[in-house]
């Protein structure tokens, strides 16, 4: 008996620290990832998953699930407690998605009102009993036309189904793709090991591992969980990196002795892939304009045994003297609205607006201008982004290629740029290779 009251408390615990998560990523505009990671040391190990499951869960879902408590609710929506909200969030996602035990969702949310705010409990425990009656009636949305239908079910903002609309047929496949979990890519140091046999390697951990079809330097983890704790990551061995985004520095595939600059490098993945490719003999230039996250650019090359490039704190958009007429390759990843890697930060679904995509999209062009003068003739640049269409990724491009007639775009595998769409495996992203004569 005391045992079970000790994993009570903890899942109590568990679903108190979602309460404050969820606040700081749907009221405080916090980066869902961030934040789990800040946090997750105060869960107990037992319930790290269920935790993880719930705040990302609810993020994603946050649209739907306020629908349905609107509907629920007597009290206007916008007047309820902000906690009690996250309260109600919470539990109907785990009644919806976890299919959890009916009975502890709704004492644990009763539980921690009590905690919060005494005098609404027994507003939690009757909407949630008014729910379990009637759950078809309020899980569906009785919504006509098929991108407010969209923007409720899979809670995405319509100015972004709209745009995504333009551009793909298949739009809703996208959208609704955005909900699913994304699969654990890693990207092997084939300095040290083969993919073969690492995954080799994994096997006898229990590890279930698929080759890459996009990245030849790249596995798909089914079943990743403490992978990063096995002594082949700490020996630098593999990184944790999408396969989308280790094609990046596969096409600029800078040669040996070569001077690259990695103009937006944090946290370092691609940096330390680009010297990878180059055998570790080379000069690079990692920069990025966040101070804070050079010390991980640092920490990635330490760990996966790569000689230290020369790591730089300036803002890329601004002309940097020292850079003129001195990179043979030259990596733009640039800062973007972030549409292809959705899964991996939900809160992108509610927050991005299509003016934020605009302004993007200037900014990067700002960025690409500045490069021009940093590559030698005879060079390469790639520029690419984690988002979709092409405000922000060929238009960009084509701008830049306009007010420069000795730049040439360079095929790959016969197109003008590669385009991945997100998918259960993989992050969408955008990549274009170009020459200057």
């Amino acid at each position: 008996m005391i045992f079970a009251f000790y994993i009570w408390e903890d899942v109590i615990k568990a679903r108190r620290a979602a309460i404050k998560a969820i606040d700081e990523i749907i009221n405080n505009n916090k980066y869902s990832n961030y934040v789990i990671k800040d946090s997750i040391d105060e869960v107990d190990d037992l319930d790290k998953s269920l935790y993880r499951k719930i705040v990302y869960g609810v993020v994603e879902n946050q649209k739907y699930l306020d629908y349905i408590i609107s509907k629920l609710s007597k009290t206007p929506f916008k007047k309820l407690d902000k906690d009690v909200v996250n309260i109600l969030r919470i539990a109907i996602y785990e009644l919806i998605f976890l299919n959890s035990k009916e009975y502890a969702v709704i004492n644990e949310a009763v539980k921690n009102t009590q905690k919060i705010n005494f005098r609404l409990k027994g507003f939690v425990n009757g909407n949630l009993r008014s729910f379990l009656r009637d759950k078809e009636r309020y899980m569906e949305v009785d919504i006509e036309d098929i991108d407010e239908y969209l923007s409720i079910r899979y809670s995405v903002n319509k100015s972004l189904i709209l745009y995504l609309k333009k551009y793909y047929d298949n739009y809703v496949e996208i959208v609704k793709d955005f909900n699913n979990a994304p699969h654990m890519n890693i990207r092997v140091n084939t300095n040290i090991i083969t993919r073969s046999k690492l995954s080799d390697q994994f096997k006898k951990y229990g590890f279930s591992t698929e080759e890459s079809s996009i990245s030849k330097d790249s596995l798909i983890v089914e079943n990743p969980e403490n992978i990063i704790d096995t002594e082949e990551f700490k020996k630098g061995l593999f990184t944790i990196q999408d396969q989308s985004s280790s094609l990046v520095s596969e096409i600029l595939n800078p040669s040996e002795y070569s001077e690259v600059l990695d103009l937006c490098a944090a946290p370092g993945s691609k940096s330390t892939h680009i010297m990878q490719i180059m055998n570790n003999k080379g000069h690079l230039v990692s920069n990025d304009v966040s101070f804070n996250k050079l010390e991980k650019i640092k920490e990635n090359f330490t760990r996966m045994n790569f000689k230290m490039p020369e790591i730089t704190n300036y803002d890329a958009s601004k002309f940097i003297e020292e850079f003129r007429n001195r990179f043979d390759y030259i990596l733009v990843d640039a800062p973007c609205s972030g549409l292809g890697v959705i899964k991996r930060k939900p809160e992108i679904k509610i927050e991005r607006q299509f003016e934020d995509i605009e302004s993007l999209s200037h900014l990067q062009f700002e960025i690409l201008e500045n490069t021009y003068t940093y590559l030698k003739n005879g060079g390469y640049l790639v520029y690419s982004t984690c988002t979709l269409g092409d405000l922000e990724n060929i238009d960009v491009v084509n701008k830049f290629l306009e007010n420069h007639r000795d730049l040439s775009i360079v095929k790959i595998n016969g197109k003008d740029f590669i385009e991945i769409l997100p998918s259960a495996k993989n992050d969408g992203f955008f990549i274009c290779k170009i020459y200057k004569k």
